[in-house]
């Protein structure tokens, strides 16, 4: 009986990014156009575990690297989990028996180099771009929100009577997140450009910042940058891990007194967090209320844009 065609590793790409939300399958195309560029004629299962290998280390090489870099690793990680897709599907296609790719170890995960943005160059940032786009980064400041959370932003999401917008984010995680009233009425507003923002209009908004700022374009400064910058400012005021992380959407793994608070901490008590980053009033923050398991005898507003 005549062996079985197996695909070759370039038909096997557009069928492994298939299905995939538009952020995975956007980090997951450049490493797997890179795997077949180079072995695109291969069958799926002749590619060699020390292929595979030589892959990862190319994927990580040819990564963008910034101030912020940390050789190469995230490239690598994506790298490592795109192939495994392909062959995972292909296997559950009844197109191959073996995954070489199972034994691919990712890249160790280094510490971040992102760090908060200063207020003075938050403030530069709102000075390079226009009236209309301050709307958008402000929105990614007091949200502290994912890009994700902007993009899939509708008029529907907000709401007027609590003052706050229902972010859809990573993996369709869905939380309320308190606002301010002024952005509140730029949201409800008829001309707000939020609902009519895409990924392109995104990345040229920081493309323009990083152009007209040095120290931006050095750090590849992005919206995450604007979102870890807010985070830090919680964790700061509030000095709570657990309440940092509830603005965040973030679950803390582990056990103790944080992990306990953490699964604690509900709307209202976000909502506390963000007057006390912000020094602003929300309506759904009684006077005198601090939530449980904070110690507010010393507290530190920040206050500020």
């Amino acid at each position: 009986m005549p062996r079985r065609r197996v695909p070759t590793v370039r038909e096997r790409v557009e069928p492994t990014l298939r299905g995939l939300a538009p952020t995975t399958e956007q980090l997951y195309r450049h490493p797997l156009e890179l795997l077949a560029s180079r072995w695109g004629d291969t069958p799926l299962d002749l590619l060699s575990y020390d292929d595979l290998v030589e892959y990862r280390q190319w994927a990580m090489t040819t990564a963008v690297r910034r101030r912020t870099s940390v050789n190469g690793a995230s490239a690598g990680e994506h790298a490592v989990s795109a192939v495994r897709r392909m062959f995972d599907i292909a296997i559950k296609n009844g197109l191959i028996t073996r995954n070489t790719a199972k034994e691919l170890e990712k890249p160790p995960r280094q510490e971040s180099k992102r760090r908060p943005i200063d207020e003075l160059h938050v403030e530069e940032m709102y000075q390079v771009v226009t009236d209309d786009e301050t709307g958008i980064l402000r929105f990614y400041q007091e949200t502290g929100c994912r890009r994700e959370g902007l993009l899939n932003m509708t008029p529907q999401k907000v709401k007027r009577a609590t003052q706050v917008v229902i972010l859809d984010e990573k993996g369709s995680k869905i939380r309320e997140q308190p606002i301010s009233s002024m952005m509140l009425d730029w949201l409800l507003s008829d001309n707000c450009i939020l609902y009519t923002w895409t990924r392109r209009k995104n990345d040229g908004l920081f493309n323009r910042i990083k152009r007209d700022l040095d120290w931006a374009n050095e750090l590849g400064v992005s919206a995450h940058w604007l979102r870890h910058t807010t985070l830090s400012k919680v964790e700061r005021v509030t000095k709570s891990m657990g309440l940092t992380a509830a603005f965040a959407g973030h679950k803390l793994s582990g056990i103790g007194a944080t992990a306990t608070y953490a699964g604690r901490y509900n709307l209202k008590d976000v909502c506390w967090a963000f007057t006390v980053t912000f020094g602003l009033p929300h309506p759904l923050v009684p006077d005198g209320f601090v939530p449980i398991g904070i110690d507010w005898s010393e507290p530190g507003q920040y206050g500020g844009r």
